[in-house]
């Protein structure tokens, strides 16, 4: 358990410092955690035998999300209208397309799909200017 926590809390440091830009070295290259780092043909495996393999893929996905959530501008919840069913539907064919491309890779091209029907403040809550109330001016 102890392992867990701590590979939940490097997604989570690793992928705090995602923005929609994507900030990363002058190499364009960044520091993958986890199953993150395997290719999409192990996630696909992992997928298909279930069990302890494939749900590490999830809580990986789960942690990468949240991070995107609390790191991406104007953003309550990542993935709008979908589930989580939703992506691991799209990471499938994804991966299935391109084995060879690391499950970090696929995710972040999931986010940058997902990020223009994203959820921009939580529900029941109104944001942005409607927070202020107009006050009367004092007459001179």
């Amino acid at each position: 358990m102890k392992r867990m926590t701590s590979l939940c809390a490097l997604l989570l440091l690793g992928a705090a410092l995602f923005t929609t830009s994507q900030a990363r070295d002058m190499d364009d290259q960044y520091a993958v955690f986890g199953v993150g780092a395997e290719n999409c043909a192990t996630y696909l495996v992992a997928r298909d035998q279930g069990g302890t393999a494939e749900r590490w893929y999830h809580h990986w996905l789960a942690g990468f999300m949240t991070a995107v959530n609390n790191a991406a501008a104007s953003t309550y919840n990542i993935l709008g209208e979908k589930s989580m069913a939703d992506l691991l539907d799209w990471l499938e064919g994804y991966c299935a397309a391109n084995p060879n491309v690391n499950f970090s890779n696929a995710v972040t091209d999931l986010v940058s799909i997902l990020y223009d029907e994203r959820q921009n403040i939580a529900p029941g809550k109104q944001g942005g200017w409607n927070k202020f109330k107009r006050q009367a001016t004092p007459e001179p």
